[in-house]
């Protein structure tokens, strides 16, 4: 048996044979693992106190450790999706734009836990009827939330076409949505917590369709 030490390695037979490879690999796996785990555990008191906090503060800015936004930061979704629901229960005089972006990023928590049924439910929540989706800068929301629900649930069609036509609608915010939904299909095949984070998914700033 060989002998671990506090830093986590294998000595011992290890060190002449390659039998312990895969069982210094899961071993670091479950030190990461536990390390992103402590670093989102709250008190029930942080908890108390998130739920307090103005819309802006809790969803927008982050800054107090239990807020969905400084959990969503640190990569805990699960938490940042329990107080995001006890947030909606709870917190009162939200308004409804306030409620529909708070369902989205619940949405967005779920989707990187793996759970596409629910956070696809979500999603499609907060599509806005005709009349409230006119904005001054002729922003589109839906197509932005047809297109991240098109891959959930595999349609890449629905997808193609949510981007061209934040594509070829005027607007910054219609251009960077573009360009979260272009970051998924680039990774069609890869779950969503890969798909739509900074890295190789994500193209350069998208430009304007004529």
């Amino acid at each position: 048996m060989p002998w671990l030490s506090p830093d986590g390695y294998f000595l011992s037979a290890c060190l002449i044979t390659s039998s312990c490879q895969t069982s210094g690999s899961a071993f670091a796996e479950v030190a990461k693992k536990s390390g992103i785990q402590k670093a989102c555990q709250t008190s029930s008191h942080q908890k108390a106190e998130a739920l307090l906090l103005d819309f802006r503060a809790f969803d927008q800015t982050g800054g107090h450790p239990a807020s969905a936004r400084e959990l969503a930061m640190k990569g805990c979704h699960a938490e940042a999706a329990y107080i995001t629901e006890r947030y909606l229960v709870e917190h009162k005089g939200l308004a409804r734009r306030e409620v529909d972006v708070l369902i989205w990023h619940l949405g967005q928590h779920k989707a990187h836990l793996g759970n596409y049924e629910v956070a696809s439910l979500l999603f499609l929540s907060t599509l806005r009827p005709p009349e409230e989706s006119a904005e001054s800068d002729n922003f589109d929301w839906n197509s932005y939330a047809l297109g991240s629900w098109a891959f959930l649930n595999r349609e890449p069609v629905i997808l193609d076409q949510s981007i061209d036509i934040l594509r070829r609608k005027a607007g910054q915010r219609n251009l960077i949505n573009a360009r979260a939904l272009i970051g998924l299909r680039n990774c069609f095949e890869k779950p969503y917590s890969l798909a739509i984070a900074p890295g190789a998914c994500q193209p350069p700033p998208v430009v304007p369709l004529q």
